[in-house]
């Protein structure tokens, strides 16, 4: 795979996606498509909220020229790999999201669809069937029924976890930047390029996008582009699983590359648990929340979040080059990095004792 390859991966998408993210705020504004205050806002500002069809048309684009001339890039995608669902499934989140972002969906509807795009992600061959067990290898699944559970739970657990980090201006992307960058040099070293490629389209999709969605952002995310980059991300992570030659994909690497979004999905289920609340309801305590409300601006919280992600996913590429015993201490520092985040934010005294529930979405 050559550099002029890479290049052109990374800058079409871009030009395409800051193209459409300009044409996207001027017709919101005519529009009048506008997010939805409610009482979760810490400012009220009228900002579009389709910035995710910027992301998707560029992706489609881009895409779709890669595959018409470079097409000996993708000559080793195996034969049990159907593109043709993994499209079906991305465009069924994309139609969800768009349709939250306009009319509003019901969050159990979301997570039910969110499944069914999953299963397809499984039948078109990206699948969990086999796990990275921490200092020992990585074992397979001989059971079909737990890579399909596993699958499922991984899909649909990392899409909820990047549209959760999408509370700040430039957060999610900026999160999600990272985490494909470190997904992207992964798959290069294992000589993957067709996932490459992917991946780097998806990159430049977010960097034409970001300068409009950096503090102060005149156009966010929605979840038609939150969901839809989770979900990519959550598929590219377990292309490689299933092909036993190639390590470098491995579950245990993605979940330390996605560790803060992770993270954050644990606590938020954990707490609304122990609350009583509906899992699917809205709250105030976010990562993001928390570190305003300890008096950080919008710009310095969105930033030291992505930099604790980008420590993250430099931490997953290691993970997957240095011996064994090295492992084992960068596990124990990474677990000694979220230990220390959670008790910064206070997470450790909001267990301690129940607390008022927070305004709903």
């Amino acid at each position: 795979m050559s550099s002029t390859e890479i290049i052109i991966s990374l800058s079409l998408p871009a030009v395409l996606s800051c193209f459409l993210s300009f044409f996207l705020m001027k017709f919101s504004a005519l529009q009048k498509n506008f997010n939805h205050i409610d009482d979760r806002d810490f400012k009220e500002k009228k900002i579009p909220r389709i910035g995710g069809i910027a992301i998707v048309i560029s992706l489609i684009i881009s895409l779709l020229f890669m595959r018409i001339a470079f097409s000996p890039i993708f000559i080793d995608i195996e034969e049990d790999t159907s593109y043709s669902l993994l499209s079906l499934a991305v465009l069924i989140v994309f139609a969800l999201g768009i349709y939250d972002d306009i009319k509003g969906a019901e969050a159990v509807k979301k997570f039910l669809l969110q499944i069914i795009a999953a299963i397809l992600i499984y039948f078109a061959g990206f699948k969990i069937a086999e796990i990275s067990v921490p200092f020992i290898g990585t074992k397979s699944l001989g059971f079909d029924f737990l890579s399909f559970l596993l699958t499922i739970l991984w899909v649909v657990g990392v899409t909820n976890a990047v549209n959760i980090m999408d509370g700040l201006d430039g957060l999610a992307v900026g999160v999600s930047f990272f985490a494909a960058l470190s997904m992207g040099v992964l798959a290069f070293m294992s000589a993957q390029y067709h996932i490459v490629v992917m991946i780097a389209v998806l990159l430049g999709a977010m960097i034409g996008f970001y300068p409009f969605n950096f503090p102060r952002a005149r156009i966010y995310l929605g979840d038609s582009g939150s969901m839809v980059i989770g979900f990519l991300l959550a598929v590219l992570s377990i292309s490689g699983t299933h092909r036993k030659v190639s390590l470098a994909m491995a579950l245990m690497i993605p979940i330390i590359i996605l560790f803060l979004p992770i993270l954050e999905t644990v606590v938020t289920i954990a707490r609304r648990v122990y609350r009583r609340q509906n899992i699917f309801t809205g709250d105030t305590d976010h990562f993001h929340y928390r570190f305003l409300k300890k008096g950080f601006s919008e710009t310095k919280a969105t930033l030291l979040l992505i930099f604790i992600s980008f420590l993250f996913s430099l931490a997953g590429v290691l993970f997957n080059f240095i011996q064994t015993r090295l492992r084992l201490l960068l596990f124990i520092l990474i677990c000694l990095v979220g230990f220390f985040l959670l008790h910064y934010l206070g997470y450790y005294s909001f267990f301690s004792k129940k607390k008022e529930l927070t305004p709903e979405e």
